[in-house]
């Protein structure tokens, strides 16, 4: 309960910044041990809390792992020594380094700002402190891909920056903001990508509001299929401009069909638990969900299938598909790609390729929006 209370007092009290520094999680997902550290362009300094300042040049190597609460750190100069936390200061402005985990499957990611590494249970604890206009370009490319057009990328900035300051506090009780993987937002690190780089700084500090100043809720899918769906639909929490849409942009992509078959027996595992006795679902193998609407729910026997479940049960690209009868088999025959809720990023890019702005794209998928300054945004009362 105490948690939880915490957690209501952060999102009434803590004020929302555009340019304060946020703490982002590096490497959450694995979650390593040990960690490689080194300086690419310009000068860094290492503070380990007892040992004083080590200055960090181009080419330098720190060598840090977990060792309890301890963190065992050497530099390739030979310097050595063991501490609770280090920090990895810049020196000059234009630092860079990059932290790569050894054994692990994640990137090597090249990182502005400071580095903290503290030890946590199992593991180090990471965080780059940063500001949201120095990690969004990567943001952006990470979760929009490489290659499109300026508005496309202007658009995606918007939304990105807007779903970073609605969710700042998401892991407040976890000591930092954001995390780097998919529950926040992917953060690969700093990226030159001139396009993209140039529609972030270009669109610098504008977020998405509903009319009462509130941030939104910034979602964002693959490729919706010719309609993007409510999200009261999908999560059960309906917001007046995320709403099902009807899209004609998205169906040129490959990502705008699919087609998965499972075998019937793991379909009957699935009926059973949900309480529907195996061969009396007929009735749902007739239903044309692509020659009409999204249907987000099927009814056998009173009880409800949902078609999101069905989607994260079988691994679906999508929540638009049709049933289909084959035998010994089930064909799911479907549209899009994600749980189309929110900005379709193929529908997007394919607006900006007919010259379209960015503002119309993003009146299109988030009708009754405002584009305005962060500074003037306010977080949402969170229960």
């Amino acid at each position: 309960m105490r948690r939880i209370t915490l957690a209501v007092i952060l999102f009434i009290l803590l004020p929302l910044v555009s340019s304060s520094q946020i703490s982002i999680r590096i490497f959450a997902r694995s979650k390593p041990s040990s960690l490689i550290f080194t300086t690419v362009k310009g000068t860094c300094s290492l503070t380990d809390g007892a040992a004083g300042e080590v200055r960090l040049n181009p080419g330098e190597i720190v060598v840090l792992t977990r060792y309890g609460d301890r963190i065992i750190y050497s530099t390739l100069s030979g310097i050595k020594g063991a501490a609770d936390s280090l920090a990895f200061t810049p020196v000059s402005s234009d630092a860079l380094f990059t932290v790569r985990a050894p054994g692990n499957s994640e990137p090597e990611k090249t990182l502005s700002g400071t580095l903290t590494v503290t030890s946590f249970p199992g593991s180090l604890l990471i965080l780059n402190l940063t500001t949201p206009e120095e990690c969004l370009p990567g943001v952006v490319r990470a979760e929009a891909g490489k290659y499109g057009p300026s508005d496309y990328f202007m658009a995606q900035a918007v939304v990105a920056r807007t779903y970073i300051f609605r969710n700042i506090y998401r892991h407040a009780l976890d000591g930092y903001n954001m995390c780097d993987d998919i529950h926040c937002q992917v953060y690969p690190g700093v990226v030159t990508d001139s396009v993209i780089v140039n529609a972030c700084h270009s669109t610098t500090g504008k977020v998405l509001t509903d009319r009462d100043s509130i941030l939104i809720e910034a979602a964002f899918h693959g490729n919706c299929g010719g309609e993007t769906a409510s999200s009261a639909d999908v999560w059960l929490a309906g917001y007046p401009y995320l709403v099902s849409v009807k899209d004609p942009w998205c169906s040129y992509s490959a990502s705008s069909t699919w087609k998965r078959t499972i075998p019937r027996s793991e379909w009957n595992n699935y009926l059973e638990s949900k309480g529907v006795k195996p061969g009396t679902e007929v009735t749902i193998y007739s239903t044309n969900a692509l020659a009409g609407n999204r249907i987000t729910r099927r009814t056998v026997q009173g009880k409800t299938l949902w078609s999101e479940e069905m989607r994260l049960r079988f691994g679906l690209r999508s929540a638009y598909f049709t049933i289909a009868s084959a035998g010994d088999s089930i064909v799911f025959t479907g549209r899009g790609y994600g749980h189309g809720v929110g900005l379709c990023q193929d529908g997007a890019k394919h607006m900006a390729e007919k010259k379209m702005s960015f503002t119309r794209i993003i009146g299109f998928y988030y009708p009754g929006t405002i584009i305005t300054d962060v500074k003037k945004a306010r977080m949402p009362v969170r229960p």
